[in-house]
């Protein structure tokens, strides 16, 4: 997903739909456009993230019974990676429920 394609959803979303609430999140590490709309199925939220392209996952452990196991991520410096997410409010649980791509369709 490219930013621009993001512009065009959100301007489609913004034309169509009207957006409540436009905010950024700080991920570690990355970092999330966020737009929250009443749409076709109520209350939805878009997240547009953008995170560095995970180069290697390092993964440190024991054969020990109760020995720790500790992950180590190495993140390009210069590349990123960027994908959209949409959620919509789920009144049961009283939470955000992702949604995947083929229930959009």
């Amino acid at each position: 997903m490219t930013a621009e394609r993001w512009q065009e959803i959100k301007f489609h979303i913004k034309e169509n739909f009207g957006i409540e609430d436009e905010y950024e999140e700080d991920l570690d590490p990355g970092l999330a456009e966020v737009i929250q709309f009443t749409g076709p199925r109520g209350k939805m939220l878009a997240r547009f993230v953008t995170r560095p392209k995970l180069l290697d996952k390092k993964t440190s452990f024991s054969n020990r019974v109760g020995s720790n196991v500790k992950v180590d991520y190495v993140y390009s410096p210069d590349e990123t990676a960027s994908h959209v997410e949409m959620y919509s409010w789920s009144e049961q649980k009283d939470d955000w429920v992702k949604l995947d791509s083929e229930s959009l369709l």
